[in-house]
């Protein structure tokens, strides 16, 4: 099936009005009389063809729908006036209309809501900008000491016990030598104060800490960012982009859940 759209240079939504002015214009550029190329006379017939089409308010409804896959739906001519206006013609059996199912309840729900959903991932977007630019920007150092390491559950991880009573897991390597440190600093990110490493400035040794949104779960801010893309720049469908939205939203509360782990 032709686009006749396409043809006049126009999108689905155009009017009337730019409708006429799209066809007028070619009509001029390619009319054998004024454009003698080989194959203007063949354009000027496709012109031709797709203003008698769209220029026609029914015969566009029809044609939008078969452009959209729809069933198309010929609308009916209005039956003749009777003379007596008293006349009332007699009820016809209508046809029996779809009942509509569950999932077309659902999709109506869907489409109704659909701009909460939008402003939903457009919400999560501008977090998971925020996240990954505190994360580029530069640490914040701060100083504390070490009161003493113990060993966890797990054989090859410490938590070092510090000054203010706040608790960091780090590998055994780093507790050896952490441990040792009168003071050590402590590199944070700018905005949300979130622990990247840990530096004995005597020596210089420095280790990352990897139970963190910007460490093991570095991974989130950027799944964060492609999914919450999705949602808000992904026009087809209006179940895919409500369905993005609540994923989006899952995931925005298990990030701020993240923030807080091993913040210390």
């Amino acid at each position: 099936m032709k686009n006749y759209y396409f043809i006049l240079s126009l999108n689905i939504y155009a009017s009337d009005a730019e409708i006429k002015r799209a066809y007028r214009k070619l009509a001029i550029q390619f009319h054998p009389d004024k454009n003698k190329s080989p194959e203007a006379e063949e354009i000027f017939k496709e012109v031709n063809e797709a203003y008698e089409v769209l220029g026609d308010p029914e015969r566009k409804v029809m044609y939008d729908q078969m452009l959209r896959g729809e069933e198309v739906v010929e609308q009916q001519p209005e039956p003749p006036r009777h003379r007596d206006p008293r006349y009332r013609p007699r009820p016809q059996d209508q046809p029996r209309q779809r009942r509509p199912t569950h999932r077309d309840e659902i999709l109506a729900m869907m489409a109704t809501n659909l701009r909460y959903a939008l402003m939903i991932s457009r919400l999560t977007l501008v977090f998971s900008i925020v996240l990954i630019t505190d994360y580029s920007l530069p640490p914040v150092k701060t100083r504390t000491e070490v009161i003493t390491e113990n060993p966890t559950n797990r054989g090859s991880t410490f938590r070092l016990e510090l000054r203010d009573g706040k608790t960091v897991s780090v590998s055994r390597e780093a507790a050896r030598n952490l441990r040792r440190a009168d003071q050590i600093a402590i590199y944070r990110s700018a905005w949300f104060s979130v622990p990247l490493a840990l530096e004995d400035e005597q020596t210089h040794y420095k280790t990352s800490v990897q139970l963190s949104i910007y460490g093991n779960f570095i991974f989130w801010p950027i799944l964060l960012l492609l999914t919450s893309l999705a949602g808000t720049f992904y026009w087809k469908g209006v179940e895919f982009r409500f369905n993005v939205a609540i994923v989006n939203f899952i995931l925005l509360l298990l990030t701020l859940v993240f923030l807080q782990v091993h913040k210390f």
